[in-house]
């Protein structure tokens, strides 16, 4: 992951970059992303198509996994690995991504990313005013749920290996960790 210290980018310039490299702006540094591994984007994908079921029978709203843009503010723009967004949120869906706040992130934790994940992101998740965030953790065979209480993230649920998910935003939604690998 490199970071680009040469000045304060904005949503605007970072959309402009003309490469084919993957970024997030983070209150206002450019971070490059690294490719993420092969278990990474399995999780993704099982998790993801759950979830797509899950809302589609259930008529929720709408999951994105990454890569998809989301802009919080002008320097705040990152590419959870899914987000979703309620119904009656959706207005935020736009062609070059989501402009605001999703009612669930889920980031995938790498070696790589764990610091950032647990850290600036999760405090900029919790700023803007995201309902819940999930961190999966391949090393742990967890998942972590936070949710939004008076501003500030709070623990809600430890899922361990054969654990069920329990969740605020999906309360009758069923996963296990072991599902997702």
């Amino acid at each position: 992951m490199a970071v680009t210290k040469q000045k304060k980018w904005t949503y605007e310039e970072y959309y402009r970059l003309n490469d084919e490299k993957r970024y997030e702006v983070l209150e206002g540094e450019l971070i490059e992303m690294s490719s993420p591994s092969s278990e990474h984007q399995i999780i993704i994908g099982n998790l993801s198509s759950m979830l797509w079921v899950f809302l589609k029978e259930n008529n929720l709203g709408q999951m994105i996994s990454s890569p998809i843009d989301v802009i919080f503010d002008e320097n705040n723009t990152f590419q959870p690995d899914i987000v979703f967004i309620s119904k009656e949120n959706k207005q935020i869906i736009q062609d070059r991504g989501i402009f605001g706040s999703p009612d669930l992130v889920v980031e995938i934790l790498s070696k790589s990313t764990e610091k950032k994940d647990r850290g600036l992101k999760f405090k900029a998740y919790e700023k803007f005013g995201v309902r819940e965030y999930w961190l999966v953790d391949p090393r742990k065979k967890s998942i972590e749920v936070f949710v939004l209480e008076k501003s500030k993230f709070v623990s809600y649920n430890l899922v361990k290996t054969d654990d069920p998910l329990k969740s605020r935003v999906f309360p009758n939604l069923s996963v296990r960790y072991s599902e997702l690998i």
